[in-house]
């Protein structure tokens, strides 16, 4: 699926991630576009991410992603050392974790029932930050100690 099932628009150009919704959308991060496209189980876009709106200090660039169970998509931003959280339908609401709790270039997200790990750079994940019983946990980029 690269196409519009509607419209035959090209949805995304170099698909980096992905996951699935608990209301069955796909989340595409394109890493082409550093955009995210949530596209509904049909085929047909239902939204496109870009922070544009944000006010980021560095170009938008997202990563990875990851859903809860409420459809709530997390993305991490590796150029502004931040997470986004979007509602599922691909609204933004707010940034949960950055540089200012400790989190340095995220480059990856795991959520696993209701612990979710920030990865970077084969470190391990340490908690940091917990909202509405979920663990927010990041790693230390060993490579800035090289």
């Amino acid at each position: 699926m690269k196409y519009d099932s509607i419209d035959n628009t090209k949805l995304f150009d170099y698909p980096y991630s992905l996951s699935t919704n608990i209301n069955g959308d796909i989340v595409v991060v394109d890493d082409y576009t550093k955009t995210v496209v949530v596209v509904d189980q049909g085929g047909h876009k239902k939204a496109t991410y870009d922070a544009k709106n944000e006010n980021l200090t560095k170009p938008f660039h997202p990563r990875f992603i990851a859903t809860d169970k409420l459809g709530q998509i997390f993305i991490s931003d590796y150029e502004n050392s931040v997470v986004h959280l979007l509602d599922k339908d691909g609204v933004f609401l707010e940034f949960l974790i950055s540089d200012k709790n400790g989190c340095s270039e995220p480059f990856g997200l795991l959520l696993t029932h209701w612990d979710f790990k920030i990865l970077l750079d084969r470190s391990e994940p340490q908690v940091i930050y917990t909202k509405d019983s979920v663990n927010f946990s990041v790693g230390v980029n060993l490579n800035k100690f090289k």
